[in-house]
């Protein structure tokens, strides 16, 4: 697979035709009293597979 490339997860067709994007903000206790915050971009991609019951899917990240 490529790095533009995910695939569905629920029938697993590769695609790389992106729907949008949009941002994750993940957030944790502070620290030495500092914020603590993740900032993703993630993109929706468009299943490909016309008989698939999702339309849209969002990209995971990895680890």
């Amino acid at each position: 697979m490529r790095s533009g490339e995910q695939c569905c997860p629920a029938c697993s067709v590769s695609s790389r035709r992106v729907h949008s994007r949009y941002q994750r903000r993940l957030a944790d206790l502070p620290v030495a009293g500092r914020l603590v915050e993740l900032c993703l971009t993630v993109r929706r991609f468009f299943c490909l597979n016309t008989v698939c019951e999702m339309r849209t899917f969002v990209e995971q990240s990895s680890g």
